[in-house]
């Protein structure tokens, strides 16, 4: 079974631009190429191409997009980005971590964007100064929502026994924050707690499903629930959280530890000043992005805690 899939791409394209955040992240980390500077032997590509880009990320980061338009979008922006440049770039899209895990240690991937989940079984492999995600409105942070119809009066967990829900693909830091929930009241996994678990495309069609009466619960984001309701009052107005996780970050963007430190500086620089660049600007705001902001290490401590709590959980049963 294959575990990625390489997208390469060498020549100017005049099409048109889809936007989706991962390809606002390829554009900017396609300003710098990436080559790895250390004692041991470099891998050849370094030596003998050393105009290409290397980048690397899970196949459904994204579960507020669908994973084929985004594929399609990325390529296309590559292709003019990388092409005006006179460099080409690989973008490998992977379905299996592990996978991932070995091309990062083994500098066969120059950049990553993962869920934070992921990141923190590779964290060892990447710069923890130098960690980025995308700021949506004015906050870093997100919540997990578990929305239900207010006219369900559905008011606990409890009262979701035997019942579907909507989960779009890929929402592993959701899935995570739900098991936990179930674990802490004493019932069994997702999979078995519900009648039916519907995995979506992305989260606006979870919304719609639970909207449309076709599910009973939703699994999403705060910040999907809020634009959704910004299209659609009346989702707001038949719409409520059964339960609301601790703000996290979902995503975050990483590099290669074996970056040479000048060029891991030239694309911090960049990332800080990406607000700025006119054409970045606009292609955040399309999909209500702000800007790219740079991580502490204790940004991502709540996920930690989630994952530690699931984990003495999983270990108590």
């Amino acid at each position: 079974m294959m575990v990625a899939r390489k997208i390469t791409t060498g020549w100017p394209c005049k099409g048109h631009w889809f936007v989706a955040p991962f390809i606002v992240i390829v554009l900017l980390l396609a300003l710098c190429p990436f080559f790895v500077v250390q004692a041991e032997k470099l891998p050849d590509r370094y030596t003998q191409m050393p105009e290409n880009g290397y980048f690397g990320r899970m196949s459904k980061v994204l579960f507020d997009a669908n994973v084929t338009d985004t594929t399609i979008a990325t390529d296309m922006i590559i292709r003019e980005v990388f092409g005006t440049m006179g460099m080409r770039s690989e973008i490998v899209v992977y379905e299996d971590k592990d996978k991932l895990t070995n091309d990062l240690a083994n500098n066969r991937i120059d950049a990553i964007f993962i869920n934070t989940i992921d990141f923190l079984d590779m964290q060892h492999l990447i710069d923890m100064e130098r960690l980025y995600t995308l700021i949506y409105g004015d906050r870093v942070e997100q919540a997990v929502l578990l929305l239900v119809r207010k006219s369900d009066k559905l008011d606990m967990i409890s009262d979701l026994r035997g019942k579907t829900v909507s989960i779009p693909a890929g929402h592993f830091l959701g899935r995570t924050y739900l098991e936990v929930l179930l674990m802490e009241n004493g019932f069994p996994p997702i999979e078995k707690y519900f009648a039916n678990v519907q995995e979506t495309i992305d989260t606006n069609s979870a919304i719609v499903d639970l909207f449309f009466n076709k599910t009973d619960a939703a699994l999403v984001s705060d910040i999907a629930f809020e634009l959704a309701a910004e299209l659609n009052p009346r989702i707001k107005t038949s719409l409520k959280p059964l339960a609301v996780s601790q703000d996290m970050i979902p995503q975050i963007i990483g590099l290669n530890k074996n970056i040479s430190e000048q060029n891991r500086a030239r694309i911090d620089e960049i990332m800080g000043k990406s607000h700025e660049n006119r054409r970045i600007q606009h292609l955040l705001s399309l999909f209500r992005a702000n800007k790219f902001i740079k991580l502490k290490q204790s940004d991502i401590s709540s996920t930690k805690q989630l994952i530690d709590r699931y984990n003495y959980l999983t270990q108590s049963r």
